[in-house]
């Protein structure tokens, strides 16, 4: 998408090993993920519930690796839910983790699940082809 989005990472993301807490992992994909679902056009980019997740850990974090930034690909868009690959990535370019993430948009008067609408739609399908925040 043209511009890089980086998280820095800060001290108390880090547990007492001195690494990176497992959980820090989600938050930065959601931060990043909202970020990512506004450049591609997603109305209300930060109005969506996660309905399932799955993760891989492939390489630990440390205060040292500075930042993160996160890559997203449409695996799927259903009637109301997405379903995006997503990697975080290291500040050196290393790969280290990758999730399947299942999202259900949500509409923030009702707090009920809203129907993807058509230029969302089309915008996803778009993204498919160059699916990153980098």
């Amino acid at each position: 998408m043209g511009e890089e989005s980086w998280l820095e990472l800060r001290f108390r993301d880090v547990d007492a090993f001195g690494h990176v807490y497992h959980a820090e992992y989600l938050t930065f994909l959601d931060t990043l993920r909202a970020r990512w679902f506004a450049s591609v056009g997603v109305d209300d980019p930060e109005q969506y519930v996660v309905a399932r997740v799955e993760i891989d850990y492939l390489s630990s974090l440390v205060l040292a690796d500075d930042r993160v930034r996160a890559t997203f690909e449409v695996e799927r868009v259903g009637t109301s839910s997405v379903t995006l690959r997503e990697a975080v990535i290291a500040g050196d370019g290393r790969e280290v983790a990758r999730t399947r993430v299942v999202v259900v948009l949500r509409d923030p008067a009702t707090g009920a699940s809203r129907p993807v609408r058509d230029h969302e739609r089309t915008a996803l399908a778009l993204s498919k082809s160059s699916g990153s925040l980098d």
